[in-house]
Order: structure tokens, then C-alpha cells, then sequence
């Protein structure tokens, strides 16, 4: 089966790869309708020999792609992410979401907890998450304990900057290093350094020297950058409960409390990284597995 795939490229072209390897029996094509023209047009005569269309994202408000695979009555999966979902959610609640494609497709979501904030504007979802890793820690002891952390640029409140501050404060003898951001128009004390964008390997290669992982952000995806630093050996601190995580709620006293309790436990262990989420990354979070997973639940859906 010929299956079309549309969406942000930087998610969808790096699905549609491995889903071309690891499934043998159907045969993938991303169309980047999102932002060109051309691509429209060539997602809109290859509809006709298709089979099914994968949206990897939630769409909740008009689609004109969408529309035509509907008018050709295709199949349609949705794959959720993460603001897509929060969107879906505002729009239900206010009573402006358009659930013509919704109501059309069958859904899969990338996070185990996005099964319950939809359930209100889904029947019906399943659990897929497609997110891997294929790097892991060696183990090193750290030099150190330093705290690391990941900000989109414009946007550090929602990802946590107060809270980390205010840690910031009160551990002044612990490093924190915040990628993705520059830190523009942030007060920011001594131990607080901000590196901007790095590559991704520059970031694993961090995430190997930092005892410490915080991902803080008001509302999330089963990110990929936790993985990372699961299989890097990091501590990670969270704002959601995931397996080998450390889950805290928003606000400056329940990460001041996590971050002073991981110190104990770091010198407890002599600054050695945590050899068992490293062992849970290679078992669980490798290419190989993920990816039979996923295709094996999608393939479920294309073949109903």
C-alpha cells in the first residue's frame, strides 16, 4: 500500500525514513503541504493510487489536503505530538474545533498522558511512540555535579527559567548550563551559563557531563531530549511522571527539594551517572525497538 504522509517536515521526513525501512509490506511518501505549493499539488495526484494519509499532526481547523483525502475517502491517521494536542483541547473547550477529520480518522499519540487529555475529543486513541535514541552514556564519573537544562528561544518561562532561577539561587555552588537559549533580556546569577543552539551532538556530549537533566515545560510531548539524557545517565527531572524520571510539579520549592535530594544521592553513588537508566535506554529506547512498536501499531490501523 501506497501510504502518504504529511506534516512538519522536521518530524515527517525522519518518519517516513524509518518507517520505509521497517516496514516492508507498504511504502511511505512525505508531501510537505504545510508550506509549499508545488508539494500540494504533487500530495493531490498521488492521492488518487494511495491507500491511506498519515497527518503527523492533530488538525482541528480547516485542511485543504486533508479535505481531498477525505473527498477520495481514504484512510486517515492522526499522529499527536504535543501543542497540537493542547490546541485540540482549547478548541473543544470553546467550542470552535472542527471535528470533521477527527471524526474520520483513527489516532495514535506519542505520549502515554495525551491518551487522557483527549479523551473528551477522541473516542478512541492508542499509544505510539516513535521517538529513539542511538547513543548511551559510558559511565564516566563526573568531575562535578552540574545541572543541565533545554529552553526554546523566546520562550524560557514555559520551559522553566523561573524555577531554575530560583535554584540557581539557592544552589550557588552548582553549575547550570541552559541550552537553545541565549539568555536575551534574562537576569540571570553567576552560576548560570546559556549556550544558545548546539548540535546534537554537542548536546549529548553535555548531557554526559551533567549529573543533573531538568525538563520543566507547562505542557509537553514524550520529548526526545529526556531520552537522551536517560541513555546519557542523567538524573532527570521532570514535569511529568515517565519511567526512570523524577517527577516535580511547577514552582520553586518541589525542584529546590528534588535538586538537593539528587546531590545526596550523587555523592552517595561517588558522581557516577546512573548505570540503570543507561541499561533502560539501550533496552527500551533503541532504533530497533521503538520502531517495531510503532509500526506494528500503525500497521494495526492501516489494515482495519
Amino acid at each position: 500500500m501506497k501510504v502518504l504522509v504529511n506534516g512538519l517536515p522536521f518530524f515527517s521526513q525522519k518518519l517516513v525514513r524509518d518507517l520505509n525501512e521497517f516496514d516492508s509490506e507498504n511504502s511511505y511518501v512525505f508531501y510537505d503541504t504545510y508550506s509549499s505549493k508545488l508539494e500540494q499539488i504533487k500530495f493531490a495526484l498521488a492521492l488518487p493510487t494511495a491507500g491511506a494519509v498519515i497527518s503527523s499532526n492533530g488538525v482541528t481547523d480547516r485542511s485543504k489536503s486533508l479535505d481531498l483525502t477525505l473527498k477520495f475517502k481514504k484512510k486517515l491517521i492522526m499522529q499527536w505530538h504535543g501543542t497540537d494536542v493542547k490546541h485540540a483541547v482549547d478548541h473543544y473547550h470553546d467550542k470552535t474545533i472542527d471535528r470533521k477529520y477527527i471524526d474520520a480518522a483513527k489516532h495514535l499519540v506519542s505520549a502515554p498522558w495525551f491518551v487522557d487529555e483527549l479523551k473528551e475529543v477522541i473516542r478512541s486513541v492508542e499509544y505510539a511512540p516513535f521517538g529513539y535514541i542511538n547513543e548511551y552514556g559510558k559511565g564516566e564519573e563526573y568531575t562535578k555535579i552540574k545541572v543541565l537544562s533545554y529552553f526554546a528561544k523566546g520562550r524560557e518561562n514555559f520551559y522553566g527559567w523561573k524555577e531554575i532561577e530560583s535554584a540557581a539561587r539557592k544552589f550557588p555552588d552548582l553549575e547550570f548550563t541552559i541550552v537553545g537559549s541565549e539568555g536575551e533580556g534574562l537576569t540571570a546569577p553567576n552560576n548560570v551559563s546559556f549556550l544558545g543552539w548546539i548540535s546534537e551532538d554537542e548536546l549529548f556530549e553535555l548531557m554526559c557531563k551533567h549529573a543533573i537533566f531538568l525538563r520543566l515545560t507547562e505542557h509537553d510531548g514524550k520529548a526526545i531530549s529526556v531520552s537522551q539524557a536517560l541513555g546519557a545517565g542523567c538524573e532527570v527531572v521532570w514535569t511529568y511522571a515517565m519511567d526512570n524520571c523524577h517527577q516535580v510539579t511547577k514552582g520553586d520549592e518541589d525542584l529546590i527539594r528534588k535538586i538537593d535530594e539528587l546531590i545526596n544521592l550523587l555523592k552517595n553513588r561517588g558522581l557516577t551517572p546512573n548505570k540503570t537508566n543507561i541499561a533502560f535506554a539501550k533496552e527500551t529506547l533503541n532504533r530497533k525497538e521503538v520502531m517495531t512498536n510503532f509500526v506494528a501499531k500503525l500497521k494495526g490501523l492501516l489494515n482495519e
